[in-house]
């Protein structure tokens, strides 16, 4: 009797120890787990998971400026309509230019009304606190048209976050956009991505799109910094005007002082004309070099014996020979007595 009081005893401590030891185990994992998937949200600057879609638009500041957008969602969630074709909000800040870039003279618009969470994401147009001026370069990766393998574009990251997405339908996105403003600037200089993968339990999973921008934190969370910038402007950030870094601008409404060509000043317009005059080829250099850089390749018709040269091929007349069209460099065009065409 006394020994199977013992053996009961013991049988009932090695249980009871089993039970406190799985508790404890428990404790631990659902702590960590609220560790990572409820305490550290907020300090993480992530949206509190809640297995839903979420979006929240920070609000305008003093000047109007747009000031981030945040969005969770699932692959699910993705909006089902077609994007509506035009943009008709400007955000503050806003002109626009066309500006040649390349080698051959060709012109796009330098800006775009850029949405912070893309339309594939969040399903909003004309969404005031959404839209910011970003460059084309660093809106679609290229001048003109797109280039979704440019990792100086947000192309590059949304293509790829969206794929991400459909891989992993039962995952959610946490992804912010943030753009950086300095001082009272209208325009951004830099846009701040930050995204992370959130799975059914509210656990954090690191996404690595092999960009050479992603810094990633010890929680998995991907930042990536993006500067709004184009190689062929130079952007006045405060107002948010802009001229040509490498060739003249074409700007979309009126003329704009910051982009003047040699005609501009009456004065000069007929000495490139006359080449036999060796003092005088030297001054219709002066009103461009103070404010640009010259274009690495014009075009000058009838073998380069004309007094005019052209920055584009598709600006020149449609009589013209292009068989006899010549290519030189600005420095030497102007060097040899011609002047940029008052008709371009």
């Amino acid at each position: 009797m006394g020994v199977s009081i013992m053996v009961t005893k013991r049988f009932l401590k090695n249980v009871i120890v089993t039970l406190v030891s799985v508790f404890m185990s428990l404790v631990v994992v659902q702590g960590a787990k609220a560790q990572q998937t409820g305490l550290d949200y907020q300090s993480l600057h992530l949206l509190p998971f809640n297995g839903s879609k979420q979006l929240v638009l920070g609000e305008f500041d003093h000047l109007g400026r747009a000031t981030s957008a945040h969005i969770q969602l699932q692959d699910k969630d993705e909006p089902k309509k077609k994007r509506e074709p035009r943009l008709n909000y400007n955000p503050v800040g806003w002109h626009n230019y066309k500006i040649a870039y390349g080698n051959k003279g060709k012109k796009a618009w330098l800006f775009h009304r850029g949405h912070l969470i893309g339309y594939q994401f969040s399903g909003l147009t004309n969404e005031g606190k959404n839209l910011v001026p970003l460059t084309a370069w660093t809106n679609t990766g290229n001048y003109k048209g797109t280039a979704d393998s440019n990792v100086e574009g947000m192309l590059y990251y949304e293509k790829r976050l969206d794929s991400w997405l459909a891989t992993h339908p039962n995952y959610w996105l946490d992804y912010k956009v943030t753009p950086v403003y300095t001082g009272d600037e209208l325009i951004p200089r830099q846009v701040t991505l930050q995204y992370v993968g959130v799975d059914r339990d509210g656990n954090l999973l690191p996404i690595n799109l092999s960009s050479p921008k992603e810094s990633v934190d010890a929680y998995g969370i991907t930042t990536v910094t993006l500067d709004n910038y184009s190689k062929n402007a130079t952007i006045d950030y405060l107002k948010g005007t802009a001229k040509p870094s490498l060739v003249p601008t074409e700007p979309s409404s009126q003329p704009q002082p910051a982009s003047p060509s040699v005609e501009t000043k009456p004065s000069q317009a007929p000495q490139p004309i006359q080449p036999a005059v060796p003092a005088q080829p030297v001054q219709p250099v002066e009103p461009v070099a103070p404010t640009r850089q010259l274009a690495s390749v014009v075009y000058v018709a009838r073998n380069g014996s004309a007094d005019v040269y052209w920055y584009s091929k598709d600006s020149m007349p449609r009589n013209t020979n292009f068989a006899k069209v010549v290519e030189m460099s600005e420095e030497q065009a102007l060097s040899l007595g011609k002047r940029h065409t008052s008709k371009e």
